[in-house]
């Protein structure tokens, strides 16, 4: 995501090199052929348009004869890149389904071998070095894409007004290339607006190639940017995964690599809590540590390149949980029924809210839940608040430090001992731009548009600290309120799935469960329906764990499909 910059204009851009391994990597006659053996041989007279801008599966192709020209439409179109044959031509939104954002025209007669969506996943999951080829350079494609503000979202809206916060929000945790212009600076965008005739009624605004969208809702937003693909109502999937945060995409990754038919409702964004940190340090194997971002980017790419369909904001509304109902119905907010085997619930926690204090009328323009580049970039001349003393409190704090004038970290508890890491406290105490506020709560905010000072109290009094905003991260809370305990799956006192022993301990175990052998270890008191990460009783709450459980859930799901009854079920369904 960049900010108030227009595009370079086409005399400014700086074209991708034919020649760069990195975008276009060269292929051995022997990968040549395996490549084509996956693809159907499509001629294209000379002007013809290949794939046009906005389209949906727009295919990967292997150029075998003639050129191509990669050409971007709407205000500022512009012909990008003049490609001749011995390469292949695709985007990263192919394993998608995400309308492509650019177009491909024959500059003379082509002959081409054509993979739609399903065959360039088999061709890069069935040979690994071409895979690895095709990824990364589709890969650095689309880097060298956002650097050039090809094919990006242009969103117009002013800077603190909670709709702008909202759809910025949504476009950049579902790593969707935009730019956003900041109409109360009014300088970039103003002269889009006055070509548009977009007056202030209009914010926020939406422009997709020729296409401008005038206060979109997220769901018109989704639809139109292709996350939410068609979903099979009728043959049911092997596993059904309820929510995208760490433990969910554990699960995605590893079902779907294994062979399982898999399904992710996302009802916000992927990620979850883990996705909007600023710097994760403490996860295996990344030893400078890794954005909640780039790791949801990663992983999201990861289970759609082995088969997961991932759709979101499609909220679960319900299972249907009776225990002889094979396969099991999964309820959508949309009206539709998805019928799936076996069921995880990864559907995660989220951050507790303030007291009333008066913060509801300031969210999304100067109270936050989540302290990512965006945010920071909202604050960067001013002090801000931060509530909370976990470790994603302290990563926030430090990243924050980073960027604006001050960072003000409160806490009820008399230090942060007991519950941040050690690495993270060093950071903040030896920081010139933290301040550690223990003992204290925030009991109250003044503002008019935008907040502009809070109110502390601790042992010493009360005292107004100017601030332009707050985040608060204050524990969470489990996201199960779409399941009814007494006739779905049981929760513990607080509201956490309960699974294993904890299950059959639960007073609903002999109501909800069928069959003689106990629940598996993050099974539920229902067969086949199993919890990982945020949302289940006693996890530990770190995405390493969270991720572990993902995985170690698809095992326990193998186990499930592989009983006698539920084998025959399957069968019976199949004819």
């Amino acid at each position: 995501m960049s900010t108030a910059t227009l595009p370079p204009a086409a005399s400014d851009l700086t074209p991708p090199d034919p020649t760069d391994p990195r975008i276009y990597p060269p292929l051995t006659d022997a990968q040549i052929e395996r490549m084509r053996a996956f693809g159907e041989p499509r001629e294209f007279a000379a002007g013809a348009v290949v794939f046009e801008q906005g389209q949906r599966e727009s295919p990967f192709f292997f150029l075998d004869a003639g050129a191509v020209r990669i050409v971007e439409r709407g205000p500022e179109g512009r012909q990008l890149v003049h490609v001749d044959a011995g390469t292949f031509i695709g985007d990263i939104a192919m394993f998608t389904g995400a309308p492509a954002a650019v177009a491909c025209e024959a500059v003379g007669p082509v002959v081409a071998h054509v993979l739609d969506r399903e065959k360039l996943r088999r061709l890069v999951t069935s040979h690994a070095d071409i895979g690895d080829l095709v990824l990364r350079a589709l890969l650095a494609r689309r880097d060298w894409m956002r650097a050039q503000h090809v094919g990006e979202i242009k969103l117009l809206g002013p800077a603190w007004s909670d709709e702008t916060h909202r759809l910025r929000t949504f476009l950049e945790r579902n790593q969707v290339p935009f730019s956003w212009y900041d109409t109360e600076a009014c300088t970039e965008s103003c002269a889009l607006t006055d070509a548009l005739s977009i007056t202030a009624d209009d914010f926020p605004v939406i422009i997709s190639g020729e296409n401008v969208y005038r206060r979109p809702d997220i769901d018109g937003v989704a639809n139109c940017l292709g996350l939410r693909p068609d979903l099979s109502e009728d043959e049911p999937y092997d596993l059904a995964v309820i929510g995208a945060g760490p433990g969910g995409l554990g699960a995605a990754v590893y079902g779907a690599s294994e062979g399982l038919s898999t399904v992710v409702f996302e009802g916000d964004s992927p990620g979850g809590q883990a996705g909007t940190s600023s710097k994760i340090e403490n996860y295996l194997g990344f030893v400078t540590g890794v954005s909640g971002q780039e790791l949801t980017k990663q992983a999201t790419l990861q289970a759609r390149k082995f088969g997961a369909v991932m759709t979101n904001p499609t909220a679960v509304t319900g299972i249907v949980c009776d225990a002889a109902d094979l396969p099991k119905r999964i309820t959508l907010n949309d009206g539709r029924t998805i019928k799936a085997w076996a069921v995880v619930i990864a559907s995660g926690a989220s951050y507790r809210k303030l007291p009333d204090i008066g913060c509801e009328r300031f969210e999304g323009k100067g109270v936050y839940y989540a302290a990512g580049p965006m945010e920071a970039q909202q604050c960067q001349t001013s002090q801000v608040v931060i509530v909370g003393g976990g470790n994603s409190a302290g990563q926030a704090a430090i990243f924050l430090s980073e960027h604006v004038e001050h960072v003000h970290l409160v806490i009820r508890r008399p230090d942060l001992s007991a519950t941040m890491s050690d690495y993270l406290i060093g950071r903040i105490h030896t920081s010139p731009t933290i301040t550690l506020h223990t003992e204290t709560e925030v009991v109250g905010v003044s503002g008019d548009d935008r907040p502009r000072s809070f109110t502390f109290r601790s042992p010493a009094g009360e005292r107004e600290v100017a601030a332009a905003a707050l985040f608060v991260m204050i524990g969470a809370s489990p996201r199960t309120e779409w399941i009814d305990p007494t006739i779905c799956v049981a929760l513990d006192a607080k509201g956490f799935v309960t699974t294993g022993p904890s299950a059959k301990g639960h007073p609903l175990f002999a109501t909800h469960w069928s069959g003689s052998r106990d629940p598996h270890l993050l099974e539920t008191t229902r067969p086949g329906v199993f919890a990982v990460g945020d949302v289940r009783s006693g996890s530990v709450k770190r995405v390493a764990s969270a991720v572990g459980e993902g995985a170690m859930a698809v095992s326990f799901v193998h186990a499930f499909l592989s009983e006698p009854a539920v084998g025959a079920a399957r069968a019976a369904a199949r004819g």
